[in-house]
Protein backbone atom coordinates (compact mmCIF):
# COMPACT_ATOMS: atom_id res chain seq x y z
CA UNK A 1 0.00 0.00 0.00
CA UNK A 2 1.91 3.61 -0.58
CA UNK A 3 2.26 6.00 1.49
CA UNK A 4 0.05 9.27 1.53
CA UNK A 5 1.54 12.65 0.83
CA UNK A 6 -0.48 14.92 2.16
CA UNK A 7 -1.34 18.64 0.07
CA UNK A 8 -2.53 21.12 2.54
CA UNK A 9 -5.43 23.00 0.72
CA UNK A 10 -3.50 26.06 1.17
CA UNK A 11 -1.58 24.64 -1.55
CA UNK A 12 -4.06 24.93 -4.12
CA UNK A 13 -2.73 26.87 -7.29
CA UNK A 14 -4.37 30.37 -6.63
CA UNK A 15 -5.55 30.70 -9.73
CA UNK A 16 -7.74 27.72 -8.90
CA UNK A 17 -8.78 28.93 -5.95
CA UNK A 18 -9.65 31.96 -7.76
CA UNK A 19 -11.39 29.74 -10.80
CA UNK A 20 -13.29 27.42 -7.68
CA UNK A 21 -14.88 30.01 -5.92
CA UNK A 22 -16.49 32.07 -9.25
CA UNK A 23 -18.56 29.64 -9.77
CA UNK A 24 -19.17 27.71 -13.28
CA UNK A 25 -20.34 31.31 -15.07
CA UNK A 26 -17.63 33.51 -13.25
CA UNK A 27 -15.03 30.82 -14.26
CA UNK A 28 -16.20 30.59 -17.83
CA UNK A 29 -15.55 34.86 -17.35
CA UNK A 30 -12.37 33.85 -15.85
CA UNK A 31 -11.06 31.82 -18.37
CA UNK A 32 -12.11 34.18 -21.46
CA UNK A 33 -10.65 36.96 -19.18
CA UNK A 34 -7.28 35.20 -19.71
CA UNK A 35 -7.68 34.80 -23.64
CA UNK A 36 -8.36 39.15 -23.34
CA UNK A 37 -5.05 39.73 -21.45
CA UNK A 38 -2.87 38.35 -24.20
CA UNK A 39 -4.29 40.93 -27.10
CA UNK A 40 -3.44 43.78 -24.60
CA UNK A 41 0.27 43.19 -24.16
CA UNK A 42 3.12 45.59 -25.66
CA UNK A 43 4.47 44.45 -28.86
CA UNK A 44 8.44 43.40 -27.49
CA UNK A 45 6.84 41.11 -25.08
CA UNK A 46 3.96 39.97 -26.90
CA UNK A 47 5.43 36.93 -27.69
CA UNK A 48 6.38 35.48 -24.80
CA UNK A 49 3.20 36.87 -22.92
CA UNK A 50 0.81 35.14 -25.34
CA UNK A 51 3.31 31.56 -24.49
CA UNK A 52 2.45 32.31 -21.08
CA UNK A 53 -1.06 32.96 -20.81
CA UNK A 54 -1.87 29.75 -23.67
CA UNK A 55 -0.14 27.60 -21.07
CA UNK A 56 -2.15 28.49 -18.10
CA UNK A 57 -4.69 28.24 -20.26
CA UNK A 58 -4.84 24.96 -20.73
CA UNK A 59 -7.92 23.13 -19.03
CA UNK A 60 -8.95 19.84 -17.70
CA UNK A 61 -12.27 19.94 -17.00
CA UNK A 62 -14.48 17.55 -14.86
CA UNK A 63 -17.69 16.72 -15.03
CA UNK A 64 -20.48 14.33 -13.31
CA UNK A 65 -21.37 13.33 -9.58
CA UNK A 66 -20.48 13.34 -6.06
CA UNK A 67 -17.69 11.40 -6.14
CA UNK A 68 -15.81 13.62 -8.69
CA UNK A 69 -16.77 16.92 -7.65
CA UNK A 70 -15.16 16.28 -3.76
CA UNK A 71 -18.18 15.27 -1.73
CA UNK A 72 -16.76 14.77 1.62
CA UNK A 73 -13.77 16.73 0.66
CA UNK A 74 -14.43 18.76 4.18
CA UNK A 75 -13.04 15.77 6.31
CA UNK A 76 -9.56 14.67 7.01
CA UNK A 77 -10.78 11.22 7.95
CA UNK A 78 -13.29 10.44 10.62
CA UNK A 79 -13.18 11.22 14.66
CA UNK A 80 -14.19 9.40 18.06
CA UNK A 81 -15.14 12.91 18.82
CA UNK A 82 -19.32 13.13 17.94
CA UNK A 83 -19.32 17.04 18.64
CA UNK A 84 -17.79 20.00 18.84
CA UNK A 85 -15.94 18.94 21.77
CA UNK A 86 -12.08 20.35 20.64
CA UNK A 87 -13.62 22.61 17.87
CA UNK A 88 -11.89 21.02 15.35
CA UNK A 89 -13.48 16.96 16.18
CA UNK A 90 -9.83 15.61 16.48
CA UNK A 91 -8.36 17.77 13.29
CA UNK A 92 -10.73 16.29 11.06
CA UNK A 93 -13.22 19.16 9.90
CA UNK A 94 -11.79 21.45 8.06
CA UNK A 95 -14.90 23.94 8.00
CA UNK A 96 -14.20 24.53 11.77
CA UNK A 97 -12.66 27.75 13.48
CA UNK A 98 -13.02 29.23 16.38
CA UNK A 99 -14.13 33.39 16.94
CA UNK A 100 -14.05 34.99 19.87
CA UNK A 101 -12.92 31.78 21.54
CA UNK A 102 -16.42 30.17 19.91
CA UNK A 103 -16.39 27.26 17.95
CA UNK A 104 -17.98 27.35 14.03
CA UNK A 105 -18.00 25.36 11.41
CA UNK A 106 -18.73 26.77 7.75
CA UNK A 107 -18.99 24.58 5.26
CA UNK A 108 -17.33 27.29 2.60
CA UNK A 109 -13.90 27.28 4.09
CA UNK A 110 -13.84 23.88 1.51
CA UNK A 111 -16.90 23.87 -0.87
CA UNK A 112 -17.16 27.43 -1.12
CA UNK A 113 -20.46 28.55 -2.83
CA UNK A 114 -21.62 25.34 -3.57
CA UNK A 115 -21.61 23.96 -0.10
CA UNK A 116 -25.60 23.39 1.25
CA UNK A 117 -27.61 26.72 1.59
CA UNK A 118 -31.26 24.86 1.18
CA UNK A 119 -33.17 22.91 -1.55
CA UNK A 120 -31.49 22.63 -4.44
CA UNK A 121 -28.15 23.61 -3.37
CA UNK A 122 -25.06 21.88 -2.33
CA UNK A 123 -23.15 20.60 -5.55
CA UNK A 124 -20.42 20.45 -2.98
CA UNK A 125 -17.03 20.79 -4.96
CA UNK A 126 -14.25 20.97 -2.53
CA UNK A 127 -11.14 22.27 -2.68
CA UNK A 128 -9.36 18.91 -2.51
CA UNK A 129 -11.48 17.73 -5.51
CA UNK A 130 -9.93 14.93 -7.99
CA UNK A 131 -9.74 17.24 -10.86
CA UNK A 132 -7.08 19.43 -8.58
CA UNK A 133 -4.85 16.78 -8.72
CA UNK A 134 -3.83 17.61 -12.50
CA UNK A 135 -2.94 20.89 -11.50
CA UNK A 136 0.51 19.11 -11.17
CA UNK A 137 0.53 18.53 -14.53
CA UNK A 138 0.51 22.17 -15.37
CA UNK A 139 -3.55 22.16 -16.48
CA UNK A 140 -5.99 24.63 -15.01
CA UNK A 141 -8.72 22.37 -13.03
CA UNK A 142 -12.21 22.98 -14.23
CA UNK A 143 -14.79 21.90 -11.65
CA UNK A 144 -18.55 21.61 -13.47
CA UNK A 145 -19.45 18.35 -11.34
CA UNK A 146 -21.76 18.10 -9.03
CA UNK A 147 -23.28 15.97 -5.96
CA UNK A 148 -26.05 13.77 -6.92
CA UNK A 149 -25.94 14.35 -10.25
CA UNK A 150 -27.34 12.06 -12.99
CA UNK A 151 -26.52 10.95 -16.20
CA UNK A 152 -29.61 13.94 -17.77
CA UNK A 153 -27.95 16.78 -16.02
CA UNK A 154 -24.30 15.98 -17.87
CA UNK A 155 -26.78 15.60 -21.34
CA UNK A 156 -29.24 18.43 -21.23
CA UNK A 157 -30.79 19.71 -17.70
CA UNK A 158 -29.72 21.98 -15.30
CA UNK A 159 -29.07 21.21 -11.74
CA UNK A 160 -28.57 22.88 -8.27
CA UNK A 161 -25.91 25.55 -9.15
CA UNK A 162 -25.45 24.07 -12.26
CA UNK A 163 -27.43 26.93 -14.02
CA UNK A 164 -27.57 24.72 -16.96
CA UNK A 165 -26.56 21.18 -18.40
CA UNK A 166 -22.55 20.32 -17.53
CA UNK A 167 -22.76 19.61 -21.62
CA UNK A 168 -23.46 23.49 -22.08
CA UNK A 169 -20.41 24.41 -19.20
CA UNK A 170 -18.57 22.23 -20.93
CA UNK A 171 -19.29 23.71 -24.42
CA UNK A 172 -19.00 27.67 -23.40
CA UNK A 173 -15.32 26.50 -21.77
CA UNK A 174 -14.26 24.75 -24.90
CA UNK A 175 -15.63 27.45 -27.10
CA UNK A 176 -12.68 30.21 -25.75
CA UNK A 177 -9.88 27.64 -24.40
CA UNK A 178 -7.87 24.76 -24.97
CA UNK A 179 -9.31 21.89 -23.28
CA UNK A 180 -6.83 19.17 -22.49
CA UNK A 181 -8.95 16.70 -20.97
CA UNK A 182 -12.23 16.00 -19.94
CA UNK A 183 -12.94 13.38 -17.30
CA UNK A 184 -16.47 11.99 -15.98
CA UNK A 185 -17.75 10.19 -13.39
CA UNK A 186 -21.66 9.12 -13.28
CA UNK A 187 -24.07 6.45 -13.34
CA UNK A 188 -24.22 5.56 -9.39
CA UNK A 189 -27.02 8.01 -9.09
CA UNK A 190 -28.94 7.34 -12.09
CA UNK A 191 -28.76 3.72 -9.85
CA UNK A 192 -29.61 5.31 -6.30
CA UNK A 193 -26.69 3.50 -5.27
CA UNK A 194 -26.57 5.86 -2.24
CA UNK A 195 -30.43 5.10 -1.63
CA UNK A 196 -29.93 1.48 -1.66
CA UNK A 197 -26.63 1.64 1.04
CA UNK A 198 -29.32 3.76 3.07
CA UNK A 199 -31.97 1.29 3.12
CA UNK A 200 -29.32 -1.73 4.10
CA UNK A 201 -28.02 0.79 6.61
CA UNK A 202 -31.98 1.22 7.60
CA UNK A 203 -32.19 -2.61 8.35
CA UNK A 204 -29.25 -3.33 10.94
CA UNK A 205 -30.07 -0.11 12.88
CA UNK A 206 -33.35 -1.44 12.98
CA UNK A 207 -31.70 -4.59 14.13
CA UNK A 208 -33.62 -6.80 11.29
CA UNK A 209 -32.06 -9.81 10.26
CA UNK A 210 -32.51 -9.12 6.82
CA UNK A 211 -29.80 -7.48 4.40
CA UNK A 212 -30.15 -5.94 0.90
CA UNK A 213 -28.38 -9.33 0.09
CA UNK A 214 -31.13 -11.69 1.52
CA UNK A 215 -33.92 -9.48 0.31
CA UNK A 216 -32.68 -9.33 -3.85
CA UNK A 217 -31.60 -5.90 -2.78
CA UNK A 218 -28.37 -6.85 -4.85
CA UNK A 219 -30.60 -8.67 -7.64
CA UNK A 220 -32.37 -5.63 -8.66
CA UNK A 221 -29.41 -3.59 -8.64
CA UNK A 222 -27.64 -5.32 -11.18
CA UNK A 223 -30.82 -6.19 -13.26
CA UNK A 224 -30.97 -2.40 -13.60
CA UNK A 225 -27.41 -1.81 -14.78
CA UNK A 226 -28.15 -2.31 -18.65
CA UNK A 227 -30.35 0.92 -19.02
CA UNK A 228 -28.11 2.57 -17.30
CA UNK A 229 -24.84 1.67 -19.22
CA UNK A 230 -27.28 3.32 -22.09
CA UNK A 231 -28.12 6.30 -20.37
CA UNK A 232 -23.89 6.41 -19.24
CA UNK A 233 -23.04 5.54 -23.32
CA UNK A 234 -25.24 9.16 -24.05
CA UNK A 235 -23.75 11.12 -21.89
CA UNK A 236 -20.27 10.27 -23.17
CA UNK A 237 -21.38 10.39 -27.08
CA UNK A 238 -23.21 14.15 -25.94
CA UNK A 239 -19.55 15.36 -24.52
CA UNK A 240 -17.98 13.97 -27.78
CA UNK A 241 -20.71 16.12 -29.88
CA UNK A 242 -19.50 18.82 -27.68
CA UNK A 243 -16.21 18.56 -28.34
CA UNK A 244 -16.59 18.20 -31.99
CA UNK A 245 -18.06 21.55 -32.22
CA UNK A 246 -15.30 23.35 -30.17
CA UNK A 247 -13.00 25.61 -31.11
CA UNK A 248 -9.54 23.74 -32.95
CA UNK A 249 -7.88 24.20 -30.21
CA UNK A 250 -9.27 21.67 -28.46
CA UNK A 251 -9.09 19.21 -31.01
CA UNK A 252 -6.77 17.36 -29.50
CA UNK A 253 -8.12 16.68 -26.18
CA UNK A 254 -8.13 13.13 -24.21
CA UNK A 255 -11.96 11.94 -22.88
CA UNK A 256 -11.74 9.83 -19.25
CA UNK A 257 -14.64 7.85 -17.66
CA UNK A 258 -13.79 6.72 -14.59
CA UNK A 259 -15.65 3.76 -12.24
CA UNK A 260 -16.23 3.97 -8.36
CA UNK A 261 -14.16 2.46 -5.18
CA UNK A 262 -16.20 0.76 -2.68
CA UNK A 263 -16.56 2.54 0.29
CA UNK A 264 -16.53 -0.54 2.47
CA UNK A 265 -14.27 -3.51 2.63
CA UNK A 266 -15.55 -7.18 2.57
CA UNK A 267 -16.66 -8.41 5.04
CA UNK A 268 -13.51 -10.05 6.45
CA UNK A 269 -11.97 -6.80 6.59
CA UNK A 270 -14.29 -5.31 8.75
CA UNK A 271 -12.59 -4.02 12.48
CA UNK A 272 -15.98 -4.50 14.37
CA UNK A 273 -17.95 -7.73 15.16
CA UNK A 274 -21.51 -7.70 13.48
CA UNK A 275 -23.18 -8.06 16.75
CA UNK A 276 -27.32 -8.29 16.72
CA UNK A 277 -27.44 -4.49 14.93
CA UNK A 278 -29.24 -2.14 16.41
CA UNK A 279 -28.78 1.97 17.11
CA UNK A 280 -26.11 1.39 20.30
CA UNK A 281 -24.56 -1.61 18.08
CA UNK A 282 -20.22 -0.10 17.97
CA UNK A 283 -21.25 -0.61 14.13
CA UNK A 284 -23.39 1.94 14.40
CA UNK A 285 -22.39 4.29 17.22
CA UNK A 286 -18.35 4.01 17.30
CA UNK A 287 -17.41 2.89 13.14
CA UNK A 288 -20.88 4.77 11.08
CA UNK A 289 -20.74 1.75 9.05
CA UNK A 290 -24.08 0.17 10.28
CA UNK A 291 -24.17 -2.58 7.89
CA UNK A 292 -24.63 -6.53 8.34
CA UNK A 293 -21.72 -8.69 6.80
CA UNK A 294 -23.80 -9.93 3.91
CA UNK A 295 -23.95 -6.25 2.94
CA UNK A 296 -20.26 -5.40 3.17
CA UNK A 297 -19.45 -8.25 0.82
CA UNK A 298 -22.69 -7.48 -1.35
CA UNK A 299 -20.96 -4.07 -1.92
CA UNK A 300 -16.88 -4.73 -1.97
CA UNK A 301 -17.54 -8.38 -3.95
CA UNK A 302 -20.22 -7.93 -6.42
CA UNK A 303 -22.10 -4.04 -6.64
CA UNK A 304 -18.50 -2.23 -7.12
CA UNK A 305 -17.19 -4.75 -9.64
CA UNK A 306 -20.29 -4.81 -11.63
CA UNK A 307 -20.86 -0.91 -11.96
CA UNK A 308 -16.64 -0.87 -13.07
CA UNK A 309 -16.88 -3.81 -15.92
CA UNK A 310 -20.04 -1.51 -16.83
CA UNK A 311 -18.39 1.61 -17.26
CA UNK A 312 -15.63 0.02 -18.84
CA UNK A 313 -17.78 -1.74 -21.45
CA UNK A 314 -18.90 2.10 -22.42
CA UNK A 315 -15.25 3.27 -22.56
CA UNK A 316 -14.28 0.69 -24.93
CA UNK A 317 -17.82 1.17 -26.84
CA UNK A 318 -17.40 5.12 -26.90
CA UNK A 319 -13.47 4.91 -27.61
CA UNK A 320 -12.89 7.18 -24.18
CA UNK A 321 -10.05 6.28 -21.93
CA UNK A 322 -10.91 4.04 -19.04
CA UNK A 323 -9.84 4.76 -15.57
CA UNK A 324 -11.01 1.98 -13.10
CA UNK A 325 -11.03 3.55 -9.67
CA UNK A 326 -12.31 0.13 -7.88
CA UNK A 327 -9.15 0.14 -5.92
CA UNK A 328 -8.62 3.41 -5.03
CA UNK A 329 -9.29 3.31 -1.40
CA UNK A 330 -8.67 -0.39 -0.63
CA UNK A 331 -7.24 -0.88 2.52
CA UNK A 332 -8.18 2.51 3.71
CA UNK A 333 -12.12 2.00 3.49
CA UNK A 334 -14.58 2.93 5.63
CA UNK A 335 -14.26 0.44 9.08
CA UNK A 336 -11.56 -1.51 7.54
CA UNK A 337 -8.74 -3.44 9.79
CA UNK A 338 -5.54 -1.24 9.76
CA UNK A 339 -7.23 1.88 9.64
CA UNK A 340 -8.49 4.21 12.86
CA UNK A 341 -10.51 7.29 13.38
CA UNK A 342 -9.07 10.56 14.98
CA UNK A 343 -9.30 11.19 18.74
CA UNK A 344 -9.54 14.88 20.37
CA UNK A 345 -5.98 15.45 20.88
CA UNK A 346 -5.05 13.89 17.17
CA UNK A 347 -4.40 16.18 14.51
CA UNK A 348 -5.96 14.06 11.45
CA UNK A 349 -4.60 16.12 8.46
CA UNK A 350 -1.21 14.72 9.84
CA UNK A 351 -2.67 10.65 10.58
CA UNK A 352 -3.25 10.21 6.06
CA UNK A 353 -1.44 6.71 6.26
CA UNK A 354 -3.19 5.44 9.12
CA UNK A 355 -6.99 6.76 8.61
CA UNK A 356 -9.71 6.23 7.03
CA UNK A 357 -10.55 7.78 3.33
CA UNK A 358 -14.03 6.76 3.39
CA UNK A 359 -16.86 9.50 5.02
CA UNK A 360 -18.87 7.50 7.89
CA UNK A 361 -22.39 7.43 7.80
CA UNK A 362 -24.02 10.36 9.87
CA UNK A 363 -25.66 8.06 12.36
CA UNK A 364 -25.95 7.74 15.69
CA UNK A 365 -24.25 10.33 18.10
CA UNK A 366 -22.46 11.63 15.22
CA UNK A 367 -25.84 12.73 13.35
CA UNK A 368 -24.30 16.27 14.40
CA UNK A 369 -21.72 16.19 11.31
CA UNK A 370 -21.76 17.66 8.44
CA UNK A 371 -24.37 16.99 5.49
CA UNK A 372 -25.76 12.96 5.06
CA UNK A 373 -25.24 13.42 1.57
CA UNK A 374 -21.11 13.39 2.55
CA UNK A 375 -21.67 9.83 3.59
CA UNK A 376 -19.36 7.08 2.43
CA UNK A 377 -18.11 9.21 -0.27
CA UNK A 378 -13.91 9.64 -0.19
CA UNK A 379 -13.27 12.29 2.18
CA UNK A 380 -10.05 14.54 1.99
CA UNK A 381 -7.90 11.72 1.77
CA UNK A 382 -9.71 9.96 -0.08
CA UNK A 383 -9.92 12.62 -3.19
CA UNK A 384 -6.88 13.11 -3.68
CA UNK A 385 -5.59 9.51 -3.50
CA UNK A 386 -8.18 10.02 -6.19
CA UNK A 387 -6.07 12.71 -7.87
CA UNK A 388 -3.01 11.40 -7.91
CA UNK A 389 -5.07 8.20 -10.25
CA UNK A 390 -5.96 10.40 -12.42
CA UNK A 391 -2.68 12.51 -12.49
CA UNK A 392 -0.71 9.23 -13.00
CA UNK A 393 -2.94 7.94 -15.58
CA UNK A 394 -3.13 11.18 -17.64
CA UNK A 395 0.78 11.34 -17.72
CA UNK A 396 1.23 7.61 -18.77
CA UNK A 397 -2.36 6.55 -20.42
CA UNK A 398 -0.75 2.87 -20.43
CA UNK A 399 -1.00 2.65 -16.09
CA UNK A 400 -3.78 1.95 -14.20
CA UNK A 401 -2.24 2.46 -10.59
CA UNK A 402 -6.13 1.82 -9.26
CA UNK A 403 -7.33 -1.08 -10.72
CA UNK A 404 -8.37 -3.61 -8.33
CA UNK A 405 -5.16 -6.11 -7.86
CA UNK A 406 -2.56 -3.89 -9.12
CA UNK A 407 0.00 -2.14 -6.82
CA UNK A 408 -0.30 1.76 -6.72
CA UNK A 409 3.00 3.73 -6.88
CA UNK A 410 2.96 7.33 -5.24
CA UNK A 411 2.90 10.06 -7.57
Amino acid sequence: MSTTTRQHPRSVPAASRRLRRAGPAGRVLALLALSATALAVPAPAQAQEQARVQAAAQVAVSLGDSFISGEAGRWWGNSTVAAAAGCTRGGTDRAAYRQRLICRYDPQRVYDGTAVHGEGTGCHRSDVAEITGLGQAALTPLNLACSGAETRHVINEAFKENTASQAELLAQVAATQQVKVVVLSIGGNDLNLSGMLRRCAALYIAADKRSCASTGEGDRFVAALPAVEQQVTLAVQKIRQVMSQASARSAGYRLILQSYPSPVPSSARVRYSEGGGGKTATRTLVGGCPLWDADFDLMHDTLAPAIDAMLRRVATATDAEFLSMLGAVEGHALCEQGTSQAGTLDDAAELGDTMEWVRYGTAGAKISQGHQQEAMHPNAFGQQALGRCLLAIYRDPSSQPCDAGTPRTQT
